[in-house]
């Protein structure tokens, strides 16, 4: 057993009656999630996005292993009706589902379950290039579908992150393979790839396919799919895709969704 950190977290509609919990990725913090948590707040949900151990206004540790990780998301609450994790966070909600929190639904987008060691130093050196600060101009020209907020957001989060919390999770989880976490999950599920046309893509959509293929021990259910034109930050590059799959799997397990502008009364 490890012990956790009591993270800080970000809350949007505190007296929201749904309970979503937004786990972000590395480098990343809480308040990137700007979008989403307002969506959800907006419809009645209570939203809680924390910063990663490490990250934000989180405090640091020795301990960066999933493990680790995952415990301090779970001291954040339990009965979740949704969990939503990008990247690293897709993978600490990756152990969160495989654990006794007890969540209903859950959406990974682009969620690292799985790490060689090359593309893990190319990973190291992306990501420690980051760590400090990044610029605005940068952040535009590489990434030209992102609204301004998610630019300033990244920007920000860049400033309170430093190398050796790269290190740290990248060097405390090797070898990282999370893919036999699938068959312990109980909440319906749903894996965003990015799309490989479009550049790096930490869940290889073949992969994806095959565990959605793959039947659950604990009654879960699986379902995959590639978004076309997205990158890495699906919910950066293509919000939509990202709220179309929230609204799926909560209404699949009865939660209810994010109200939808375009559907008939």
């Amino acid at each position: 057993m490890v012990a956790a950190l009591r993270l800080q977290s970000h809350v949007w509609n505190a007296d929201g009656g749904r309970r979503a919990l937004l786990l972000h990725g590395l480098g990343s913090d809480g308040t990137t999630w700007w979008r989403l948590a307002s969506q959800l707040a907006e419809d009645g949900w209570l939203v809680i996005a924390p910063d990663l151990r490490g990250h934000g206004r989180s405090p640091t540790a020795e301990g960066f292993t999933l493990a680790h990780l995952a415990a301090d998301a779970a001291a954040v609450g339990d009965g979740w009706d949704l969990v939503v994790g990008h990247s690293l966070g897709g993978a600490i909600a990756a152990e969160l589902l495989a654990s006794d929190v007890e969540v209903a639904a859950a959406v990974l987008i682009d969620p690292v379950l799985r790490l060689a060691s090359e593309p893990r130093e190319a990973l190291r050196t992306s990501m420690r290039e980051q760590a400090g600060g990044v610029d605005a101009d940068a952040i535009r020209r590489d990434h030209p579908a992102w609204d301004e907020r998610d630019v300033w957001r990244k920007v920000l989060a860049a400033r309170l992150f430093t190398p050796d919390v790269v290190d740290a999770v990248l060097d405390h989880n090797d070898p990282w393979d999370l893919t036999d976490r699938t068959s312990r999950w109980r909440a319906r599920t749903h894996l965003l790839s990015a799309d490989p046309e479009v550049g790096d893509v930490s869940l290889d959509p073949a992969l994806a396919h095959h565990l959605a293929s793959q039947p659950t021990d604990a009654g879960g259910r699986v379902t995959a799919e590639v978004v076309a034109g997205a990158g890495h930050s699906i919910q950066r590059d293509r919000p939509e895709a990202v709220l179309a799959a929230v609204r799926k799997v909560v209404a699949e397990v009865g939660v209810g969704g994010v109200d939808d502008p375009g559907a008939p009364t």
